[in-house]
């Protein structure tokens, strides 16, 4: 079943450029005097370790995961409007869903769950989310012919259901009885459902395409929005009894334009080798210099992942186009075949 106890704060394109490293505040001042750098910070016995020793161990381990992470940063931040703005709005969100979660201690628990590290972290990150989707939403093409496109090849509706979860077959017919005699679903679930979404009355929210169970998704196709599905549906969980509240049927553009634009963005933010491409053009068009030869590699291999994602984007362009020249070959041949079985019909009836 889906579970999710934090919202999701990035997409897995931008989760992938990061990669390796924890949030980076970008602005903060690093700068160190001399003195500072060969302080003693810790004593083990007789012997000690300096700031230097510590700087040296995480540049070793961490540095050009840490720098590269950096710089892409530092690339997000100078191509958005108002950066500060975003902040702003990462923090108000974070604030948000730590007064939902019933407060900093248990909000913490369940970052800690997800390995989402501390909440400014978390706050981090989201704001990194923020920059990261407002840099590709400006670099991507969002025409209304865009979205259609998008729309008639790629859209699938959400669906939205409710579920009673029990652990034997009998159990799921009784309840279904119970429901047919007239009481309420969400009395039902709150009583009798081992699943942790009874306390919502067994609403499981909107969830895509793969994201439930195939035995459950299928059964929610089966019937019609708002009806309850009539037999108990088998799965690894137990036996779910399922109120269909949206089965995920595909609506007119015009009633769904505003979900199919923002799937299609979401479809966009997810793409890493679109993220690479944006990323890349910013760095070829600033320029970036390492000067510590050690961390150099920093950029060596974020660049070497550029150029894959940019062949890898010409294959697939390259792919699309065969593709359609072919279905226009196909198209075309099967003209001609009509045209000639046209023209037979006629001398056979000149004849």
């Amino acid at each position: 079943m889906k579970k999710s106890l934090v919202k999701v704060v990035t997409g897995s394109a931008v989760m992938f450029l990061l990669a390796g490293c924890t949030p980076t505040k970008a602005n903060e001042n690093t700068e160190a005097t001399a003195d500072s750098q060969s302080e003693v910070i810790a004593t083990i016995g007789d012997e000690t370790i300096s700031l230097d020793d510590f700087y040296a161990e995480l540049k070793a381990k961490a540095g050009t995961a840490t720098l590269r992470s950096m710089i892409i940063q530092k690339v997000l931040t100078q191509n958005v409007d108002d950066a500060e703005a975003l902040k702003k709005s990462a923090d108000e969100e974070v604030n948000a869903q730590i007064e939902s979660a019933g407060g900093e201690q248990v909000f913490q628990q369940l970052l800690a769950y997800q390995n989402l590290g501390s909440i400014d972290d978390f706050r981090e990150s989201v704001y990194i989310r923020n920059l990261f989707q407002e840099v590709i939403g400006k670099n991507v093409d969002t025409s209304e012919e865009a979205i259609k496109a998008y729309y008639e090849s790629d859209y699938a509706p959400k669906m939205e259901a409710q579920h009673i979860l029990v652990e034997t077959e009998e159990e799921a017919n009784a309840v279904i009885e119970r429901l047919n005699n007239g009481e309420k679903f969400e009395d039902l679930a709150k009583e009798l459902s081992t699943d942790s979404s009874s306390a919502d009355g067994g609403n499981l929210g909107e969830f895509s395409v793969g994201q439930m169970v195939p035995e459950f998704e299928e059964a929610v196709k089966s019937v019609a929005s708002g009806e309850l599905v009539p037999e108990p549906v088998k799965s690894q969980y137990g036996y779910h009894v399922i109120n269909v509240i949206n089965n995920g049927e595909k609506k007119p553009y015009d009633e769904v334009k505003d979900e199919v634009k923002q799937q299609y963005l979401d479809s966009k933010y997810n793409d890493s080798n679109l993220a690479y491409n944006i990323v890349g053009k910013f760095i070829k068009e600033k320029g970036v210099e390492i000067k510590d030869e050690d961390l150099k590699p920093a950029l060596d291999e974020l660049m070497a992942a550029i150029e894959a994602a940019e062949e890898s984007a010409k294959a697939a362009e390259e792919a699309a186009e065969e593709t359609t020249a072919e279905g226009e070959s196909e198209e075309t041949e099967a003209e001609g075949a009509a045209a000639e079985d046209e023209a037979a019909e006629e001398t056979t009836v000149a004849e």
